[in-house]
């Protein structure tokens, strides 16, 4: 039986319980293996252990998918110390580890031994490898040309039912072991299983430029957006989805595109169907815009849910008694009244002929309202956001970011073993 030692890899650390590692006498060879054990980032790199013996040249061994090697002849060919260097490989990143000691005691040799062939170089080790897993795989298809007749016995993924001899799928376990993330905010923090598919959204509602009450002298522009964007920090993943129009509030699902409307905005110019309303609390004049003249599929359903660039939105009751203001009536007969202390004892030409003119002018008035039934609509660009490991950091350049998914169960071990 060979000798197994366990070496673990962590961050830019790499240590063995035995100080120093103890490989045999020299002159020996084949007795000796090292275990991998990765952590952290180790366990997606591609490694390669560089043995530097006391004498002679560096030689270096590849870490196969059991994360298991033999210490090659080179390392133990002579007496004294010699160090292990692991080095770690993926896409555009190489990270190498601290020097791992290890000590090959002296022998005296054994006279007349046939030379051992010396390890080979890493490209023929890969090579190698890749023959071995053709191999395999070659094996494995054979298999399963001689149980083709037999998938009927085969025990089948069901998710629906607990049995002796149906299995889950891998999602079906995290979806039972692991709690749901439900996090909204601007930007979302969460710790959710890797590779687990994200569900991200985006909401926004109107925003009105400058500051302060609007007013006819205080004009504050309403805007809508064209496109949202949704960016993950740890990898600059940047999901831009555009609107297939100008959406003045709603939301959007960064990963199937859909979405819906819950604003409509319109832009008075004088030739909507005007009434007027002389109220019996101040007996002052009211201009009503009402619903079923409004060009939307859907009517204003709740006070307040209103804004306008040029009119502070107040309560239905509050424009009776003061100077100026926009409201909704949520009644039977729904509609917008403007009061205009300036207008208030025009008549209705006059107040259109005014809305005309502003329009005109380039500086309207424009109304942005909350629809009763929102209206749907998919946005391009839409794509799976799949959870990194670790921390996932969602941001959005809309007003908040919903996040679902599964937590991972090892960051909640973690804290409540910090507590």
């Amino acid at each position: 039986m060979k000798n197994n030692h366990e070496i673990i890899l962590k961050q830019y650390a790499a240590y063995c319980k035995e100080q120093p590692l103890y490989l045999g006498t020299a002159g020996s060879y084949g007795m000796e293996m090292l275990t991998i054990i990765r952590e952290g980032v180790w366990a997606e790199y591609d490694i390669l252990a560089a043995f530097h013996p006391p004498v002679g040249a560096a030689v270096q061994v590849r870490v196969g998918a059991n994360n298991q090697i033999g210490v090659p002849i080179e390392a133990t060919a002579e007496k004294g110390m010699g160090e292990i260097v692991f080095a770690g490989y993926k896409e555009g990143v190489r990270q190498i580890a601290v020097d791992v000691l290890y000590k090959v005691a002296p022998s005296s040799g054994a006279s007349g031994t046939e030379p051992a062939e010396p390890t080979p170089d890493v490209v023929q080790q890969i090579l190698s490898a890749a023959s071995n897993a053709e191999k395999i795989a070659k094996s494995v298809r054979a298999d399963a040309e001689k149980i083709k007749a037999r998938l009927d016995e085969i025990p089948k993924i069901d998710d629906t039912a607990i049995t002796t001899t149906s299995l889950w799928s891998s999602k079906q376990i995290v979806d039972t072991l692991c709690p749901p993330i439900e996090e909204t905010g601007n930007p979302v923090v969460c710790y959710p299983v890797a590779g687990y598919p994200l569900g991200v959204k985006a909401k926004w509602e109107p925003v009105q430029e400058g500051s302060g009450t609007p007013s006819p002298e205080n004009i504050r522009p309403i805007k809508g957006r064209d496109s949202v964007t949704i960016t993950r920090q740890e990898d600059n993943q940047v999901i831009t989805l555009t609107l297939p129009e100008t959406v003045y509030g709603g939301e959007v699902d960064a990963v199937t595109g859909e979405g819906i409307n819950e604003w409509k905005s319109i832009t008075l110019d004088g030739t909507e169907t005007w009434s007027y309303e002389l109220t019996n609390i101040s007996g002052k004049v009211g201009f009503l815009l009402r619903a079923k003249d409004i060009q939307t599929p859907t009517t204003p359903d709740q006070k307040g849910q209103i804004v306008c660039n040029k009119y502070v939105t107040r309560s239905a009751n509050d424009t009776y008694t003061t100077k100026t203001g926009i409201s909704i009536e949520a009644g039977n007969n729904k509609y917008f009244r403007i009061y205009d202390e300036v207008h208030a004892d025009k008549d209705v030409a006059s107040w259109k002929a005014y809305l005309a003119a502003q329009y005109a002018a380039g500086t309207p008035v424009q109304i942005a309202y909350k629809l009763k039934e929102p209206v749907p609509f998919t946005a391009a660009g839409a794509q799976p956001i799949p959870a990194l490991s670790g921390t996932n950091t969602l941001l959005t350049d809309a007003d908040s970011v919903s996040v679902s998914g599964r937590a991972d169960l090892n960051h909640i071990i973690r804290k409540m073993q910090e507590k």
